[in-house]
């Protein structure tokens, strides 16, 4: 059914009032979902995201150009119905694998109180969306780890139907240049993106910008990696091009960051088939990468990372940061939300569009207390993945880790934690935290590198096991056996410790 009304807005159906039936559709689909059909939720709220900002585009094409579009809005009301699970789940919060998420909310409540005074209710509120939405997405994936084997499935199966439609795309935009696309760069008037003509213009796909595009390219293509089956080799090949076309060298980094971090969480066994993935990847992107006027669009960019102090787009940025810590140092408290971003267009002040860096971005919001918690959140949530351990039974968790830290990677020239890109990156730390809940309840791999210490010292002479197989603490045992059947747990909760 959702396709259906997909290709009815195609064709013009709702006229002007379009937009706001779209968001309305969304929303019911997206409530009733979460109720009847969680796992297709997952996957319908994080489509969204990836697809929407080419449905405002079409549909500014047809009924006229509008800066303050309610299409995007679906997306995020979408991933905030995800409240109704914190809400419910609420008491595990208090457990040690997801207090660091308790963190960043406090920080963002901070911030938000904050920009109600300072920008008013209407931008501020719509900030607090735009960064909570994403956020609260995360936590829902990782409060739901009774379901994170369909959860894992249902997400990986997404990215495996999505990547290639998604980066076929962006090749065809940068060859072609559809109507509705170029439109979007002369009226939203984004001169960084190049000159709205075929061959000259940085691809964004069917998002709004080359960063969020870039994002979910890497992260398809890492998942892609480790994944199965012979229609991914194109669909990574694909990607890949149109990851080379967006020009942007910090994801570029941050994939091959991915990549490094992903082989180190493998057992060594599983490298060969990985180098040879990569190298079949690498040879079916090749023809393509090497044409003429593609080759043209980015090897410049890519000789700019030999020198990158005397780039002007680099040295611009060190410019605009410095001025932005003075900013920040004079300015302990924080702008608040409302001040940055899409919110400025709702306020008679204006504001910062962005700082084109995510660290300085977010004390520049939140100040010196609240990006404090806001970082020390993070880094606790990442902190508790170096102690995870369970790749030897599911490769997939040690992939989602490190999809997570080549997003945060990004953060130097801008910031993840909003928009597509945030829902990817809380989206990634959530299923982290949800494999290990899983597998450290089910006991179906291996515990933390605290439990095989432990089992490792119950093996001295004279010392006694601090824990038993199948059990951890404050947990009921479970089979250690992989062929016997997994009941799975009602009243105790992996993360009360």
């Amino acid at each position: 059914m959702w396709a259906v009304f997909l290709v009815a807005m195609w064709f013009g159906v709702g006229g002007g009032l379009s937009s706001y039936i779209y968001v309305v559709v969304a929303v019911l689909v997206g409530v009733l979902l979460h109720e009847k059909a969680p796992v297709a939720y997952i996957t319908f709220s994080m489509s969204l995201w990836w697809y929407t900002p080419f449905i405002r585009r079409v549909l500014n094409l047809r009924h006229g150009w509008n800066p303050t579009d309610a299409t995007l809005l679906a997306p995020q009301i979408v991933a905030a119905v995800a409240l109704v699970t914190i809400a419910r789940y609420s008491r595990e919060l208090r457990g040690r694998l997801y207090l660091p998420f308790v963190l960043v909310l406090i920080a963002l409540a901070y911030a938000y109180a904050i920009g109600l005074v300072n920008g008013g209710v209407v931008p501020a509120t719509y900030a607090l969306l735009t960064w909570i939405a994403p956020l609260v997405f995360g936590v829902h994936l990782g409060l739901r780890w009774r379901q994170y084997p369909e959860l894992s499935t249902s997400i990986r199966e997404a990215f495996a139907w999505f990547l290639p439609f998604m980066a076929l795309y962006g090749i065809y935009q940068f060859a072609f240049l559809p109507d509705w696309d170029r439109a979007w760069l002369v009226n939203a008037q984004m001169r960084s993106l190049g000159v709205p003509f075929p061959f000259l213009i940085r691809v964004f796909g069917t998002l709004n910008t080359p960063g969020p595009y870039a994002a979910f390219l890497l992260v398809g293509s890492i998942l892609g990696i480790q994944g199965k089956g012979f229609l991914r080799y194109p669909a990574i090949a694909f990607s890949l091009v149109a990851l080379l076309l967006t020009r942007t060298r910090a994801a570029w980094v941050a994939f091959i960051i991915g990549l490094v971090l992903q082989g180190l969480s493998q057992p060594v066994l599983r490298f060969p088939k990985r180098t040879l993935t990569i190298l079949i990847v690498a040879l079916l992107a090749l023809p393509l990468a090497n044409s003429t006027q593609f080759k043209d669009s980015f090897v410049s960019r890519i000789s700019s990372l030999k020198n990158i102090s005397a780039d002007a787009s680099f040295v611009k940025r060190m410019n605009f940061g410095e001025s932005a810590v003075a900013s920040i140092l004079d300015d302990a408290e924080g702008t608040g939300l409302g001040n940055t971003g899409g919110a400025i267009k709702l306020r008679a002040g204006g504001g910062v569009r962005s700082l084109d860096n995510g660290f300085l971005e977010v004390f520049f919001i939140f100040g010196w207390v609240g990006g404090a918690l806001f970082f020390l959140g993070l880094a606790g949530l990442l902190l508790q993945s170096l102690r995870f351990a369970e790749t030897k039974r599911d490769p997939y968790a040690g992939t989602f880790r490190a999809c997570a830290v080549a997003l945060i990677s990004i953060l130097p020239i801008g910031e993840v934690f909003t928009g597509s890109s945030g829902t990817l990156l809380w989206s990634m730390i959530g299923l982290g935290l949800s494999a290990h809940a899983y597998h450290q309840t089910t006991g179906l791999a291996l515990r933390s590198r605290a439990w095989e210490a432990a089992r490792a010292r119950s093996a001295l002479p004279g010392m006694k096991p601090r824990m038993t197989p199948g059990m951890t603490p404050g947990m009921v045992p479970f089979p250690m056996s992989p062929a016997a059947p997994v009941p799975m747990p009602t009243p105790v909760s992996p993360v009360r410790r």
